[in-house]
């Protein structure tokens, strides 16, 4: 055996890069022994440096002739772990050195910076290279000049790193000691200090993903196709715009472009619904208002993990993927961060233009304590398109959004800690203005029209409210295995804005959502050697909502031209309803070798259904209540093979379990009893198969997969003649291709982008005629790229670009009413330090482009009051500062 110690060296500078893994050949579902070793942990603290001990399966080699003499003359020695390889591999961060030993040897150390030069010193080790007692490389990687690796005496080792200008700190984490180098944005004058602040920054994120396999993992480890996005990432973008979705929308392949709304209404992951949790917990309710990505500010996001493809491991729910919300951690030291920002129409820069933000955050440790604590306040003005005509955006223009982050932890001892979280967000609109309705009454297909009509008075206004709270403990060693245990509380209250059916039907309404969900999960990491381990636990979730209706008074409402709206009564639009997910399930890793890593495992699903008996709102209609069980065990498969270094090749076979949204079925139901509504509330199970390719070459990423899922009985959206979204339970596919390229061509100049190509189809008549499913389930091709340079040092400009092609096979084939037409936009980036903070400015649709989102194309019939036009040239700025 022999284990692998790694140091991981991070540029904070140059932006962390889009990385998707992406894998090839299925693994048959009988794998049962799987994945990478245990990790053993050992934490001392010494000149406030992080020590800490990365075990990895590493490649097999015998100690050289002159190593086993030193052990052979000295006896005592026989406890000192021999150093038999040093690698170094590029990332886009900087680069990692690999320390392999052998016999299964852990090593430790102590770090410390001189100058330019991050220093670790390993004791009770011994190098037995082929090369002899010392290994150097020149200029390695960007901003780093050289790494040696030197036998300081008979019991220890030195690595030493050296930059052009750099500060080292050290940070431990499970996954190997992390040895973050910054530069400085300039060459520090000789014999001065390091700025302070410098010193207080967080070292650069290694990409980990937690979603994956529910423990911490390097992305390429992972045999699934992942994009991690970094806080870096989501800093820059905030400069652009402060929407979760559309930063997603614009740098995750295989996921929905921008909807430009609070709504995330379209924008699935490879065709299919993904489920979205933060920190674990789940966001998705199985009545979807399409909000799960307006439930936080980016200011409070660490990084964000998408997963694409169906996935079971969490649950429930992501038959098309996983994102993953990681919140701020705590940091080491006191920091206080504040944001102050403000953006406008760039042809309309008026007071009802001005949107504004600001955000102040402090975290730190004291003793045995840590803490994060995040607010975050912003308001939205009006929004103009590029003809310079105002948007009825109707939920995000004239908007004032709260969000409240509090974390507080406890490090009981070295092997457990206690964790308590709260989030509360709150979307609030307080707005004279609708869509006019004059819209319906026009031919041809028109966009949609403000109507302002001074002095709106509504009992209800419409609001967002999300609340979650979790209580996470962990313990590192239970006779030998990791506990992680989580409970967790979610309420989720949104209420929309008028509806006004008039005159499909004499009735104006408020619809709101009213949810709750509790539950908890426990899982155990046992392993079972060097080079395998067993992920095993249990999940529950408990989730009761309904969506009840306002009644509006029609006289009021009528005599006061709109803006009145009293409330005189309250039906329920979809009746309570609860839903009970248990699952039970284990999942095994085995690192083989160096070059081949397998995993797989299997879950145990149980979701319980229930509703009392109810009417129906629309058609007065007696429906007979009931309940209904569904049960199923899924399956996932995976394998890496890296047969060089700089390549890698992924497989995988995944089945995701999901229920349809009962609030479709139950609104207007084909049924008078529940329990004979088979086909309507059966679960889906889709199967799902993946390969792909990655390369990682010194100045060059790239990914290329391909991908192809089905179902017996999917769950698909369709648009009907009078523009009101239907539920379709039919057999179902989906296919696709991604690929993902990132070129660092110097020091000042980066490029790349990605592209998406997915399709899908479901028979309707389940008779093998397939038929293209709607625009509203399956993107049409999206493009993105970028060219992003240094100008001057501290100075930062980025190009990035979007494409989002036509589609018509939906409309060709009678499915949809609609065609989609594509569209490109073009967004200007800035960046500059100034004073001890970053300025930034953001230029969304620098071009000035008119087009309408692909959320807003969809919009037909009774619902083209709401086919919004996209704003035009927008203007942002953002002040950020850490101290």
């Amino acid at each position: 055996m022999q284990m692998t110690w790694i140091i991981s060296l991070g540029m904070e500078e140059p932006e962390l890069k889009l990385r998707t893994l992406l894998f090839g050949v299925w693994l048959t579902s009988s794998t049962v022994l799987l994945m990478t070793q245990a990790v053993l942990a050992e934490i001392e603290q010494r000149d406030k440096s992080v020590i800490s001990e990365v075990p990895r399966i590493g490649e097999l080699k015998q100690p050289s002739t002159s190593a086993a003499s030193l052990l052979a003359q000295d006896p005592s020695r026989i406890g000192v772990a021999q150093v038999t390889r040093v690698r170094i591999n590029p990332t886009p961060t900087g680069i990692e050195v690999v320390l392999e030993t052998a016999e299964g040897a852990a090593l430790q150390a102590t770090t410390r910076v001189e100058g330019n030069t991050a220093i670790a010193d390993i004791p009770n080790a011994v190098l037995a290279l082929p090369e002899g007692k010392e290994f150097r490389a020149e200029n390695p990687g960007d901003s780093i000049t050289a790494v040696t690796v030197t036998q300081l005496n008979a019991n220890r080792v030195q690595v030493s790193v050296t930059g052009s200008a750099a500060i080292a700190q050290v940070q431990s984490r499970p996954s190997g000691l992390v040895l973050g180098i910054t530069p400085a944005t300039e060459a520090p004058v000789s014999g001065a200090e390091a700025p302070e602040e410098e010193l207080a920054e967080e070292p650069e994120e290694e990409e980990v993903v937690v979603t994956a396999t529910r423990t911490e993992e390097t992305v390429e480890n992972v045999p699934r196709s992942v994009t991690v996005i970094t806080r870096q990432q989501i800093e820059e973008q905030r400069a652009l715009n402060n929407n979760l979705g559309d930063i997603l929308g614009k740098l995750v392949p295989g996921f929905g472009p921008p909807t430009l709304t609070t709504r995330n209404r379209g924008q699935n992951l490879r065709g299919r619904p993904p489920a979205v949790l933060i920190d674990g917990v789940p966001q998705t309710t199985n009545n979807r208002f399409f909000t799960e990505l307006r439930t936080i500010d980016p200011s409070a996001v660490e990084r964000v993990e998408v997963i694409r493809g169906p996935s079971a491991i969490f649950g429930a729910d992501a038959t098309g993927g996983i994102i993953n919300i990681i919140t701020g951690r705590p940091t080491k030291d006191f920091t206080s961060r504040v944001s102050l920002g403000t953006n406008a129409a760039l042809g309309k820069l008026q007071g009802d233009s001005f949107g504004f933000l600001g955000q102040y955050g402090i975290s730190g440790t004291q003793g045995i304590f840590d803490y994060r604590f995040d607010l975050s306040l912003s308001s939205s003005g009006s929004f103009f398109d590029a003809e310079g005509d105002r948007i009825p955006f109707e939920d995000i223009d004239d908007t004032e959004s709260i969000n409240a982050l509090a974390k507080i932890g406890v490090n009981i001892d070295e092997q457990q800690r206690l964790q308590v979280s709260v989030n509360h967000f709150r979307d609030r609109r307080d707005s004279d203005c609708i869509t006019d309705p004059i819209v319906l009454a026009l031919p041809g297909r028109q966009k949609a029209r403000v109507l302002c009509v001074g002095g709106r008075e509504l009992d209800n206004d419409p609001t967002r409210r999300n609340t979650v709270a979790s209580l996470n403990y962990s313990h590192k060693n239970i006779f030998g295995s990791q506990l992680d245990t989580q409970l967790y509380y979610r309420n989720i209250f949104f209420s929309n804005d008028l509806a006004d059916l008039r005159p499909l039907r004499q009735l104006v309404f408020q619809n709101r959502l009213e949810a709750e969900n509790w539950g908890g999960r426990l899982q155990v990491r046992t392993p079972l050697s060097q080079s395998a381990n067993v992920l095993w636990g249990v999940d529950y979730n408990k989730e009761e909502n309904g969506v009840p209706l306002d009644v509006i008074d029609l006289l009021t409402y009528n005599a006061t031209g709109r803006r009145v709206a009293r409330v005189i009564g309250t039906r329920d639009n979809i009746p309570p309803y609860s839903i009970d997910n248990l699952g039970v399930f284990a999942q095994l890793q085995w690192e083989v070798s160096p070059q081949w890593a397998l995993s797989g495992g299997a879950r145990y699903n149980r979701i319980g259904f229930d509703v009392e008996d109810y009417t129906t709102v629309f058609t007065d209609r007696q429906i007979q209540g009931g309940s209904n069980n569904f049960d199923d065990v899924v399956f996932n498969a995976g394998v890496v093979y890296q047969p060089t270094d700089t390549i890698s090749l992924f497989a995988n076979f995944a089945q995701g379990f999901s229920l349809p949204d009962f609030g479709r079925v139950l609104n207007e139901p084909r049924f008078v009893s529940v329990n004979n509504s088979f086909q309507e509330t059966e679960a889906q199970k889709v199967d799902s198969f993946e390969v792909g390719v990655r390369g990682n070459w010194n100045s060059l990423q790239a990914t290329l997969s391909g991908f192809y899922s089905r179902s017996k009985l999917g769950s698909a959206l369709v648009v009907g003649p009078n523009g009101i979204t239907q539920q379709v339970r039919a057999p179902q596919r989906n296919y696709g291709v991604e690929a993902t390229l990132d070129w660092q061509a110097s020091r000042a100049w980066r490029l790349g982008g990605t592209i998406t190509w997915n399709e899908g189809e479901n028979s309707l008549n389940d008779n093998d005629n397939y038929l293209a499913l709607s625009s509203i389930e399956v993107q049409p091709l999206k493009l993105s790229a970028y060219i992003e340079n240094e100008t001057l040092p501290g100075w930062r400009n980025r190009l990035q670009l979007l494409h989002v092609g036509n589609r018509d096979r939906a409309f060709n084939d009678g499915v949809d009413r609609f065609r989609i037409s594509g569209f490109t936009t073009l967004d200007l980036i800035s960046s500059v330090r100034l004073g001890q903070g970053t300025l930034s400015l953001g230029v969304q649709n620098l071009l000035n482009e008119q087009y309408f989102p692909i959320t807003s194309q969809e919009r037909t019939g009774f619902f083209e009051t709401q086919n919004f036009a996209a704003p035009g040239r927008t203007i942002s700025l953002l002040y950020t500062i850490e101290f």
